[in-house]
């Protein structure tokens, strides 16, 4: 709940607020200007746009929000679930009917509760109307990654005689030896990476928080080739566009996607692959969980807990190399071979 209202609470201003109507539009104004002040991250302030823009096209952007009930939000989640149309007007992917996922629409009750809290807060509404409203239940999934002959066949079909193929090149190996999210890495800059230090700074994260990330000589030396290959644009950003302005996410995402049919790939790949893969090899190598954890920049461990699949087959093979009862068995071997001598 915001503790300090962007309006003065004079006896005048609440007045003028009983008969002020705010729509949805009004609402979403104040939300988004709250929140760029308390320094949210670019990637959280777009989810609050998203879910304004789902209100939108639900109730409209006219309605008085003062109006809408606890049912109204029931019927806006059910209608997300089951007739939201995804991908409408985007850019670059296809639209697709029939509701958005589980996972998709508890993320939106979740900022839809933050902005009814702020909404409460500065008294547009009496009442946070998902406040009561429970995440629905998910169908744990398996973590879908890449194997290294995935990863390989991606490299193989990049020309890095080219610029943008050099580009995504780099790209792949940061998101790989840094765990980062494609936002995060697209957004550094070059005072972010520490050659002597052998680290990068990701500054915006999901959270809000500064990460640090150690990564190798060789994803150093890549990054110093390409900015090499920029310097005539004098760019404070590391991943540029052909023009010299910074590469945004839905771009890459678009040449990356021509990158994995030109690989010839029928399966869906996606950067955050990436993130899943290298957590993958790092909990196979005997990684700590502990310290997958700080890398990740989870907050609770129990978001990470989600690659503990991935802990209990390493056990598994490593109990069948190292058990005990291997060394009783090859004991009574031995014993059996001098028996029969």
């Amino acid at each position: 709940m915001s503790k300090n209202p962007i309006y003065r609470k004079t006896k005048r201003y609440t007045n003028q607020l009983a008969s002020k109507v705010f729509s949805i539009d009004d609402a979403r104004n104040i939300v988004l200007k709250i929140k760029q002040l308390e320094g949210l991250s670019p990637n959280s302030i777009m989810n609050y746009e998203k879910v304004f823009n789902d209100f939108d096209q639900f109730f409209g952007e006219k309605t008085d929000i003062a109006m809408l009930t606890a049912d109204d939000a029931r019927e806006f989640v059910y209608w997300q679930l089951n007739e939201k149309i995804q991908f409408k007007n985007h850019k670059y992917r296809k639209s697709k009917p029939k509701g958005v996922s589980k996972g998709t629409v508890n993320t939106y009750i979740g900022y839809a509760k933050a902005a009814f809290n702020i909404l409460v807060g500065e008294e547009v509404v009496e009442e946070n109307i998902f406040e009561s409203m429970n995440n629905l239940k998910e169908r744990e999934k398996k973590i879908e990654t890449l194997s290294i002959p995935e990863i390989k066949k991606l490299f193989k079909v990049l020309n890095k005689g080219l610029y943008s193929d050099f580009r995504e090149y780099v790209i792949l190996h940061v998101l790989l030896d840094s765990f980062g999210r494609i936002n995060e890495v697209l957004s550094l800059k070059k005072e972010d990476v520490s050659h002597e230090q052998k680290f990068v700074t990701f500054q915006q994260t999901k959270n809000g928080k500064v990460r640090i990330v150690p990564v190798t000589r060789k994803t150093l030396k890549l990054i110093h080739e390409l900015n090499e290959e920029t310097e005539e644009f004098a760019s404070q950003y590391i991943f540029l566009t052909n023009h010299g302005k910074p590469l945004k996410p839905d771009t890459f995402r678009k040449h990356f996607r021509e990158i994995v049919k030109r690989a010839g790939f029928e399966k869906r790949i996606h950067p955050h692959l990436f993130r899943h893969t290298a957590s993958e090899m790092f909990l196979r190598q005997n990684g700590s969980m502990r310290v997958l954890q700080t890398i990740l920049g989870h907050a609770d461990l129990t978001t990470t807990s989600r690659y503990a699949h991935i802990l209990d087959q390493t056990v598994k093979q490593q109990h069948a190399q190292y058990s005990p009862l291997n060394l009783i068995e090859e004991s009574d071997k031995r014993k059996t071979r001098r028996t029969k001598k």
